[in-house]
């Protein structure tokens, strides 16, 4: 039996029905909030392992993507974003505000579930602090301390998302080698994913803000157009 707490956010029955009986099927232990006051409850009150918001709000007026930036504010925990708006600029939003995943509906049975399981391996993971590598990872004035999970860059702590710790370590243990877009999707996102390259914009974008002197000209994180990522042990 899966033990993970899931929480299904969103006003349309119909949908959210459907996505509980399947989770139940599964093992997993399923609540419904049905406007944002009852989000936000949830997450204050218990510990949940994952939110999964549909943002397309039809009954009531409320803002699902504010739904999402509140309960990153509250929580660590991961948010799945389901729309039926396919649009990049509508998935950056989401992506920038929080959420870890973005699904356009309709999508099937087997592609949702394997989009909460590899969530919910990531935030297992992250909680479980684990490590199969070098403690300490230096490089100028930055350090991870992959223990304590702790970053700091110019002798100050900075606090990353669980998502952006990952790619932060991930690409660090690859110094200065290009990672591709599709690698560093499926060693962060999981094996499912590959070609969801605004995910990798948006993050970038947070961890540069929070890493870098000066994020419009990073020195950490460099950009190699068309092919991926580098983390640069030297200054140019």
């Amino acid at each position: 039996m899966n033990s993970a707490k899931i929480v299904l956010i969103g006003d349309e029955l119909n949908i959210l029905r459907t996505l509980r009986r399947n989770l139940l099927e599964r093992g997993y232990e399923v609540s419904i909030a049905l406007d944002d006051r009852e989000a936000y409850e949830v997450a204050s009150q218990s510990r949940q392992d994952l939110f999964i918001l549909n943002l397309d709000f039809a009954t009531i007026k409320v803002n699902g993507l504010e739904i999402c930036a509140q309960l990153r504010k509250i929580s660590q925990s991961p948010i799945i974003v389901l729309s039926a708006i396919g649009l990049e600029n509508t998935k950056i939003q989401a992506l920038d505000l929080g959420a870890c995943d973005y699904l356009v509906m309709p999508f099937s049975t087997e592609e949702f579930l394997a989009r909460v399981r590899s969530a919910l391996r990531r935030w297992t993971a992250f909680k479980a602090g684990t490590v199969n590598q070098e403690r300490l990872i230096l490089c100028r004035d930055l350090l991870i301390n992959t223990d304590s999970r702790q970053v700091r860059v110019r002798s100050e702590t900075v606090h990353l998302t669980p998502r952006e710790y990952e790619l932060l370590v991930y690409l660090a243990r690859q110094v200065d080698r290009v990672v591709s877009h599709r690698e560093l999707l499926r060693a962060v996102w999981g094996v499912e994913y590959g070609d969801e390259r605004e995910y990798l914009r948006v993050f970038i974008s947070q961890l540069r803000r929070k890493i870098e002197a000066d994020p419009l000209h990073p020195t950490y994180i460099l950009t190699e157009p068309g092919v991926g990522y580098r983390f640069a042990s030297d200054l140019l």
